[in-house]
């Protein structure tokens, strides 16, 4: 894929999506240092090859992480307020 891709994921909310290692780190430092979200959670690995990364808080904006084998890399909205910024994220960093 080498880049990101913005979809509507089974839970309503968005969902961007990548198999580039280097575009997750700098969507993940981007977040962490232009947007001030910090780090929630433990990394944990399962049997199948996914793995689920620590979320992205800040307020009451969550934005999950993890790894799919079949879609690479994700960083999901979890509530409305994570959905909305999400979208705007995607525009202003993914589409350059």
């Amino acid at each position: 894929m080498k880049i990101a891709k913005l979809f509507c994921a089974a839970n309503g909310f968005a969902v961007i999506e990548t198999d580039s290692l280097a575009i997750r780190f700098k969507l993940g430092l981007l977040l962490t240092f232009r947007y001030g979200f910090y780090r929630r959670g433990t990394c944990s690995l399962a049997l199948a090859g996914d793995s689920i990364h620590p979320s992205f808080v800040r307020g009451k904006k969550t934005i999950l992480a993890g790894w799919d084998d079949w879609k690479g890399y994700y960083f999901l909205a979890d509530n409305d307020e994570a959905d909305k910024f999400l979208k705007v994220f995607y525009q202003k960093h993914c589409l350059t």
